[in-house]
């Protein structure tokens, strides 16, 4: 394969800018009895909130082959144990990775991956005749049922911490107006991939109305007005109203973000880099698509100069695909997707397996001395025997399709 000739050169790829949620296979139920019957209905409500949380659908339970799953839950249980939260006997329960994803693939429900994105809380209370931005140490109430539903949906919560910076970038009168600027500002430095701005107004008997907005997307495009929010109201008992809001957020959010299973699927792709320009760019951008919930294997097909191209072996649909490609900051699209389907040519025993088009439409080769697997680091690395190609051979076919072309820019990586 081409990449061996850059693999002693690899470096740990850097991981997306999103949260890596450890615990979605996970859930700890209270069993408020010691009888099996207790213990079994524990052991379903446990799998309903793994499900939910690795759909990422709040109505998952409604799905007819879900609904029967849930009543033979011990099948999917891969390790239990009991335990105690706030002096009550809980059950925590893992649940077998590959049999909830078969489980969601036969239900024809989405999946949504252990990256998911951060979420910034901006939360005024307004309670006792006063209003108050609620910061991360401040130990309130709804923050800390904010952050425990959200780790119940499996949506990483960040709130602000109040800190010199914050105070002087962000008031109370911009979150409560829905001021986007100062907001946005604010966020910069947490780097969230979502923003949800809180206005609590608290009423007698545990009561609660939240009027809330989500921008979901880049928060430099929140800056500029870009983003049009998700909005939403819930009122009523707090633990049932912040429990509600927090459902549509997540709901929301995996709309964007989950990715569809079963059904058809597009097949294979090829995606081809451009402006590739060290070994870590390769392996760091491998990995990327690799990790992709849509995909199911990567290879390189070719490498030529500063321009890779895989071939990319489909889960889900295409358009998913394309989405889960496009919101690492990374690429960038530089022409419209193509079709186009053709063979390299045969190549002599010596040459490398790197093909590339001229402007006529004809296939190139070049030997392999004079093909830089990355450009930049030819001095460093010999792929002199690297692949060669025998008389009898077979000739590899380039994908029909060819998904689109990006430009590939790590900052982190140049700077190395």
């Amino acid at each position: 394969m081409l990449r061996i000739a850059l693999l002693f050169l690899a470096l740990l790829a850097l991981p997306l800018k999103a949260a890596t949620v450890t615990n979605l296979y996970q859930a700890q139920v209270a069993l408020p009895d010691t009888d099996r019957q207790s213990e079994q209905a524990a052991r379903k409500q446990a799998l309903e909130q793994v499900l939910i949380k690795v759909s990422g659908q709040s109505n998952i339970v409604e799905n007819e082959i879900v609904a029967k799953a849930l009543g033979s839950s011990n099948q999917y249980v891969s390790q239990f144990s009991y335990a105690n939260r706030d002096g009550q006997r809980t059950l925590l329960l893992t649940f077998d990775r590959s049999r909830i994803r078969t489980l969601l693939t036969q239900a024809n429900s989405t999946f949504w991956s252990e990256l998911r994105p951060s979420v910034l809380v901006w939360l005024v209370e307004d309670a006792n005749r006063s209003r108050n931005i609620i910061w991360d140490q401040s130990s309130n109430d709804l923050a800390n049922r904010i952050k425990d539903d959200g780790d119940r949906r499996g949506v990483p919560v960040l709130i602000p911490i109040g800190d010199f910076e914050d105070v002087t970038a962000i008031s109370t009168p911009d979150i409560w107006g829905g001021f986007v600027q100062p907001i946005a500002t604010a966020s910069q430095r947490y780097q969230p991939q979502a923003v949800l701005v809180v206005r609590a107004r608290q009423q007698d008997n545990e009561q609660v109305t939240l009027n809330w907005q989500l921008y979901s997307g880049n928060v430099e495009q929140l800056g500029r007005n870009k983003v049009a929010p998700s909005e939403g109201r819930n009122s009523g008992e707090t633990a049932t109203s912040v429990a509600q809001m927090i459902d549509s957020v997540a709901d929301i959010l995996a709309a964007k973000y989950a990715v569809q299973l079963g059904g058809d699927t597009s097949g294979q792709l090829a995606v081809v880099v451009e402006n590739i320009q060290s070994s870590k760019d390769f392996f760091t951008l491998e990995r990327m698509i690799t990790n992709l919930t849509s995909v199911a294997a990567v290879n390189a097909y070719r490498i030529q100069g500063d321009r890779v191209e895989f071939t990319v072996q489909l889960l889900s649909t295409e358009d998913v695909f394309q989405r889960e490609l496009s919101q690492d900051s990374r690429l960038s699209a530089v022409t419209t997707p193509v079709t186009e389907q053709y063979e390299p040519a045969p190549q002599p025993e010596g040459m490398i397996r790197a093909t590339d088009v001229s402007a006529s439409g004809e296939p190139s080769v070049q030997p392999a001395d004079q093909v830089n697997p990355v450009a930049g680091e030819a001095s460093g690395v010999d792929v002199s025997d690297t692949e060669q190609l025998n008389s009898d051979a077979p000739v590899e076919t380039k994908p029909a399709k060819q998904a689109a072309v990006f430009s590939w820019s790590d900052t982190t990586s140049a700077a190395l």
